[in-house]
């Protein structure tokens, strides 16, 4: 009779904690348009896009961690040397205008800091450090035409991206929010450095 009584009690209070526990793994995705230009001489200025998917650790109320994977479209063109032509500089004003296209999938890692927070509204502070794989790359000179570059045949692939953000957050349910971040994104490490504002649209839910 005790142990069945102990049993109920132990069932009871493990339904109870349960009830009680606070959701703090989200899973989401986020589509994003950025306005990018690169850093070299007489830069254009040109839009892109992106997308991902979104995996959030949210234990504290004031802010949360987010990884992920992302892939990134962004293109400019600047004066530059033609290195990926194979063409032989004799002289120091032998650059052209290369037009770049280059995608990108990238695993972000971030931090959102929620300062203010009114009702079902609060304003989000975000930094993010994101390591790239250049995946594809598109270069175009009216002198030399058109070349394009996949996977290995990139040379120095590996871009490290640094962002920072300030956006909104609105709780939509009780375990769903989205998020609308304006950021400033720069690479820090990359052969063909982007500069980048970009905004993101994020949908986020809670599943454990």
């Amino acid at each position: 009779m005790v142990l069945k009584k102990s049993l109920y009690l132990l069932v009871l209070i493990l339904l109870s904690g349960s009830a009680g526990a606070q959701i703090n793994l989200y899973v989401g995705g986020n589509l994003q348009g950025n306005y990018s230009w690169m850093r070299g001489d007489e830069p254009t200025f040109e839009p892109g896009f992106g997308g991902g998917f979104s995996f959030v650790y949210w234990e504290y109320e004031y802010w949360f961690l987010k990884a992920g994977i992302n892939y990134v479209a962004k293109s400019s063109s600047h004066l530059d040397y033609p290195d990926d032509y194979g063409v032989p500089i004799t002289d120091p004003n032998d650059k052209v205008q290369i037009s770049f296209a280059e995608q990108a999938i990238g695993i972000p890692l971030t931090l959102y800091y929620r300062p203010i927070e009114s009702g079902d509204n609060t304003l989000l502070l975000t930094g993010t450090l994101e390591m790239m794989l250049v995946t594809h790359l598109k270069e175009y000179t009216e002198e030399f035409g058109e070349l394009v570059l996949k996977g290995g045949d990139v040379t120095s692939r590996t871009k490290t991206n640094l962002g920072f953000g300030v956006g909104y957050q609105r709780q939509l349910d009780q375990h769903m929010f989205l998020n609308i971040i304006p950021s400033f994104n720069v690479d820090i490490r990359s052969a063909r450095a982007f500069n980048s504002i970009t905004l993101t649209a994020e949908l986020i839910f809670g599943v454990y």
